[in-house]
């Protein structure tokens, strides 16, 4: 069987999500063992011109969702355009972003790899071929913000490490 757009996009955002519900369980831990307020963690930064963590999990749901969703022609679920306030709103946003893209089967994406992908943001029209999509925008910006939503809670003390960051296997 050939490697198909599914396999390169929903086990790999699947494997991503599972991860950060993981990676939320412990930053929440670590906030309530250490007395940290979770809404002050949320909006740390690792330099002053980068997103917040809270904004860091916001958008790596929104590209774990809308890397198969745009793909497949599906809406995801809708979620209000503000960052969580407690892990416990980050997780909700993680695991209905991943129950989204489980929900998406192969037949769904069968084909996309030339269809065309459009979509606003912002005031940008952004419009990829779906293999272009996948490969050059929505899983690189999807792993940047996984990195960095780690590498925060990493640098603020969470005892995460890789096996985290990868997730069950």
């Amino acid at each position: 069987m050939a490697y198909s757009i599914y396999d390169a996009t929903v086990p790999l955002c699947t494997q991503q999500l599972t991860a950060f519900l993981g990676i939320c369980d412990k930053a929440a831990a670590h906030c309530a063992e250490k007395k940290i307020d979770e809404a002050w963690l949320l909006t740390d930064r690792l330099f002053p011109d980068m997103f917040s963590l809270g904004r860091q999990i916001r958008q790596l749901t929104d590209f774990g969702r809308n890397t198969v969703g745009r793909l497949a022609g599906v809406a995801g679920p809708d979620f209000p355009a503000t960052d969580p306030t407690s892990f416990a709103e980050a997780k909700d946003r993680v695991q209905k972003s991943l129950d989204f893209v489980i929900s998406i089967t192969r037949a769904q994406l069968e084909g996309t790899e030339d269809k065309q992908v459009s979509w606003t943001a912002g005031t940008r029209e952004m419009s990829f071929k779906g293999d272009a999509y996948v490969r050059w925008f929505a899983l690189p910006n999807f792993y940047f913000f996984c990195t960095t939503a780690y590498n925060i809670l990493r640098h603020r003390g969470v005892e995460v490490g890789k096996r985290d960051f990868l997730g069950p296997q």
